[in-house]
């Protein structure tokens, strides 16, 4: 990728950053004062001059600090292009902001001008970097590549000839059982063929029993390596016993001990359900006492890595539920559904069997939304038994499944987990926040304008409760 980037000039990049910005700026200032805008620089006694200079300057430390380090990964992926864009801009505002406070030049200034510059300038970036990424990638080549992947026992050297052949393959991936030296020349056999035909090679990797992701490799004194359980240390937030890993390792530790973790349940705690956790010691207990609590928030994985714990990440829920998906697609370990409305088990079910096709599904149940009845719980209960599910998914949203999951503890046979609207995001009832929105940690805000009424209070007011503990907190230590 790295040579494929040569002729992409950083330098000529901020340039056309530096155009779309003056374009934007201009842009704003003529909108809002157009009988005057020839004038523009007398304006406030030349207020708006000497804010042009600014945030040229500021866009250009911007973009040197923060753009050129990525320029080499948002070249070649739109969304990461986006997301860069979109903090950028927020940098820029926020800098915006701070000038005109500073020298007290927020009386004068035009909110309209500010924000319809902010705005504009993100279109307009946008617009040139995809006109420059575009006529790049005309020059270089589409490097879109696709993969030719190739299982044992492998297919014959002409049989591989005609499948690169038939394809637009740069790269083969070779997914090779590695059991027995007969299979390892094999593999020989396979990837002299592939150089023949003038496609790079790769071996997916296994260790053990397991297929190695994406998201799960660590070095290790030089060596690569996998680590086979979530360890034992946690993180406290709030006196919230928080579990320190990435999604991929969270999903590997569960498969390899989901006998061991049979009757237990699993959380996967936000900033919401932290404040909650903060404010009644009964949910906190709740959450304590899970086998596991997996944090379900940007803010609370930003934390553990500024604890000094490494090799952590953001584990929502939703996301440790493809990767499980994913993981147990070759029926290796079995599913029950419990919560959510009939329509979303309905699609769910649906979405899961294309997308999984060996996926065990071995029940789905909807409760009715009001309380139950003793007998009915029971009757639950002994229904999610009988199906003999490996993992029972519970869906009733915070903190009802927190509770439920703690009540029905070592009566339910398999692990519980608790994952609120991961059934909506699965089943495409709700539609989950595009990834670039996920990266910037925005995700939040993209699910308040979805349901504005019933999360502005959940995310506003509980976010500003979570910083204001934080910082007491932080002012005790």
């Amino acid at each position: 990728m790295t040579e494929r980037l040569r002729g992409f000039s950083k330098k000529k990049l901020l340039v056309l950053d530096e155009l779309a910005l003056l374009l934007a700026y201009f842009g704003a200032l003529f909108i809002r004062y157009r009988e005057r805008f020839h004038t523009w620089d007398d304006i406030y006694d030349g207020m708006y001059v000497a804010l042009a200079i600014f945030v040229v300057l500021v866009q250009a430390i911007i973009f040197m600090a923060y753009d050129a380090k990525r320029v080499g990964s948002f070249v070649h992926d739109g969304i990461k292009n986006i997301a860069t864009i979109v903090k950028g801009r927020i940098m820029l505002f926020i800098a915006v902001i701070l000038y005109l406070y500073v020298l007290q030049q927020g009386v004068n200034s035009s909110r309209f001008v500010i924000a319809a510059f902010i705005g504009l300038d993100l279109i307009f970036v946008y617009l040139f970097r995809k006109v420059a990424i575009i006529r790049y990638l005309k020059r270089v080549g589409d490097i879109k590549e696709e993969v030719l992947e190739l299982y044992a026992p492998f297919p014959s050297d002409q049989e591989i000839k005609e499948m690169v052949k038939s394809g637009n393959y740069a790269k083969a991936l070779i997914h090779d059982r590695n059991i027995c030296s007969d299979t390892n020349r094999d593999t020989d056999r396979v990837i002299k063929t592939l150089e023949d035909c003038g496609l790079h090679p790769y071996v997916a990797l296994k260790a053990l029993d397991y297929q190695v992701r994406g998201g799960i490799v660590s070095d290790i004194r030089d060596y690569a390596a996998v680590p086979f359980t979530v360890r034992s240390e946690k993180c406290d937030v709030f006196g919230i016993h928080y579990a320190v890993a990435r999604t991929e390792e969270a999903v590997l530790h569960v498969k390899r001990h989901i006998k061991e973790l049979s009757g237990q349940y699993i959380c996967f705690s936000n900033v919401h359900t932290s404040v909650m956790g903060k404010e009644n010691a009964d949910y906190r207990k709740v959450l304590n006492e899970a086998a596991f609590v997996f944090p379900d928030g940007n803010p609370i994985a930003q934390f553990q890595h500024k604890e000094g714990f490494e090799l952590s990440e953001r584990v929502a829920g939703p996301d440790f539920m493809e990767h499980m998906f994913r993981a147990t697609a070759d029926g290796s370990l079995s599913h029950f559904f419990y919560g959510a409305s009939q329509k979303t088990l309905d699609e769910l079910k649906k979405n899961l069997k294309e997308k999984y096709p060996g996926i065990v599904i071995k029940g789905m149940f909807s409760p009715p939304f009001r309380a139950i009845t003793e007998e009915e719980d029971k009757s639950y209960v002994e229904m999610i038994n009988n199906s003999e599910a490996d993992i029972v998914w519970i869906g009733l949203g915070a903190p009802k499944q927190e509770k439920w999951m703690n009540a029905h503890k070592d009566q339910i046979k398999g692990v519980m987990m608790g994952v609120g609207a991961g059934f909506d995001f699965h089943a495409g009832t709700i539609k989950r926040a595009p990834k670039w929105i996920q990266n910037i940690g925005f995700e939040w805000l993209y699910r308040l304008f979805q349901d504005p009424r019933r999360l502005v209070k959940r995310y506003l007011v509980t976010n500003a409760k979570y910083l204001w503990y934080q910082t007491i907190d932080k002012l005790r230590r």
